[in-house]
């Protein structure tokens, strides 16, 4: 699977194109997302135990697609607005010095966005993140924390 997700994920167009479908999408065929530390109506919000900075998060439609304007308009505006209600919570907990957000689904293609919080001292400066790099493990503790913050938003 790491070499489907990693660098060879075009390699065979007909895997890609498979994946691409429902059918064939690893988090469809797993009825939700691997990683999952909160919920939403239309999303999940998942991360890792090893990531590339503490509070990283990423924010997954429930909803399969693979491009955001592929969704149907109101799933489109749900997605949106769930995801920035994440990340404004997200960034309440962490304090960032700036939010990123990155959609990508190059490696899997199911809608979803890394909200990377960025730090003044993280292992990244002057340089993009690297999601692959890990630099931060999560403590069980940080994960409670983010399970409880996420816990209580309300889409009200």
């Amino acid at each position: 699977m790491a070499a489907q997700l990693y660098g060879g994920a075009w390699s065979d167009l007909d895997s890609w194109t498979r994946r691409r479908r429902p059918e064939g999408c690893v988090v469809c065929n797993a009825g939700r997302a691997f990683g999952v530390i909160g919920e939403l109506t239309h999303t999940w919000i998942t991360t890792d135990p090893d990531v590339a900075v503490y509070g990283y998060v990423c924010v997954i439609s429930k909803a399969h697609a693979v491009e955001p304007f592929e969704l149907p308009e109101a799933n489109q505006a749900a997605f949106w607005k769930e995801a920035m209600l994440v990340a404004g919570r997200l960034n309440q907990l962490v304090r960032p010095v700036k939010m990123n957000y990155e959609i990508h689904g190059n490696t899997l293609p199911h809608l979803h966005m890394h909200l990377i919080p960025r730090q003044a001292d993280d292992a990244f400066v002057g340089r993009p993140v690297d999601l692959k790099e890990t630099h931060h493990h999560y403590t069980d503790d940080e994960l409670r924390q983010l399970r409880s913050a996420f816990a209580s938003l309300s889409l009200t």
